[in-house]
């Protein structure tokens, strides 16, 4: 198939952090996109010496791709604002934010970019996450609105593992959506500018999805752009019960509420919340299902976010369960 040739231009912006060979192969599945007009910003945030140096020896010389070695970890949030603070905005109409354990079919970009068009570049969009390895099991379309309005907003994929029917073939509004891959017009970046550093890693999409919304912007699933995942690659190596994981999660939904919900309902859910992960977390625990130290980190977590909210600091990473 011809690259498909628009006057559109899209910065694709992937993130490694010491995964050469995923990264590799999402850099490649970029590059062989029928849509023409795309340039990728790569961005090694600290890697080891080994990783850098493959990187080096082993990807692509292609003028669609700039690289930009860190020398230490940004964190996500980190890595994602550089790339977007190197870009000429001038020269940019959408940018692709993409997780490096990828792979995207050769025509996401193209569908994606027609996709915010029919919605008058005033959206976020996204598509199909299959699961790696699979051609018809999904793992993730977006997230139910939430009827109350809160952070209650619910995968529409349930257990991450749907067999692919044509069941969501029809394009919808979502109430969230994830940056395994999105796409949003750079009017939205001039808007609101980039992720905040609130966050370190988990909370920062649905923060930017949040603040997009605020502004008028709409999120948008097509059923034609394909991408598939890994999933957790890069931290704790997959393993999502892991009370490293545990803890940002934790820290990234409570500070979640208090910024983006009114103040009294804020407390009420933050409260709440903690009532609940702290009875599922021993429930598991005691299954054998996760470690009695996840635990430990929600409690650690709650402290630790009782501070943060009354200083707001910048999350430069920390993680006592590193």
């Amino acid at each position: 198939m011809k690259s498909k040739k628009s006057n559109s231009n899209v910065l694709v912006i992937v993130i490694n952090y010491n995964q050469l060979d995923y990264t590799l192969n999402c850099i490649q599945s970029i590059l062989k996109s029928n849509f023409e007009s795309i340039n990728i910003c790569l961005v090694d945030n600290g890697s080891d010496v080994k990783v850098k140096d493959g990187l080096r020896a082993r990807l692509p010389e292609d003028s669609r791709l700039d690289v930009h070695f860190l020398e230490r970890n940004l964190g996500y949030v980190g890595g994602i604002n550089y790339a977007l603070s190197c870009s000429d905005e001038e020269l940019i109409d959408y940018y692709l934010i993409i997780n490096n354990d990828t792979l995207l079919d050769k025509e996401a970009i193209s569908n994606l970019v027609e996709c915010a068009k029919r919605h008058n570049d005033k959206a976020i969009v996204s598509g199909k996450v299959y699961n790696f390895g699979s051609d018809n099991t999904l793992q993730y379309i977006g997230q139910e609105k939430d009827p109350k309005d809160g952070l209650n907003q619910v995968s529409i994929i349930s257990n991450r593992n749907e067999p692919d029917l044509g069941q969501y073939d029809e394009e919808r509004e979502m109430g969230m959506l994830d940056d395994i891959f999105w796409l949003f017009p750079s009017s939205l970046y001039r808007s609101i500018g980039g992720y905040s550093d609130y966050f370190f890693l988990y909370g920062e999409q649905n923060d930017y999805a949040f603040r997009a919304l605020k502004e008028g912007y709409k999120l948008i699933y097509t059923p034609t752009a394909k991408v598939h995942h890994k999933g957790g690659a890069s931290t704790c190596g997959g393993d999502k019960s892991s009370p490293k994981i545990e803890y940002w999660g934790t820290m990234a939904t409570l500070k979640l509420a208090v910024i983006h919900l009114p103040p009294n309902k804020a407390k009420k859910f933050c409260r709440n919340w903690i009532y609940r992960k702290f009875i599922k977390t021993l429930f598991l625990a005691f299954l054998g299902r996760i470690k009695w130290m996840n635990l430990v980190a929600v409690y650690k977590a709650q402290n630790d976010f009782k501070h943060w909210n009354k200083v707001r600091y910048v999350d430069n990473g920390y993680n006592p369960f590193s």
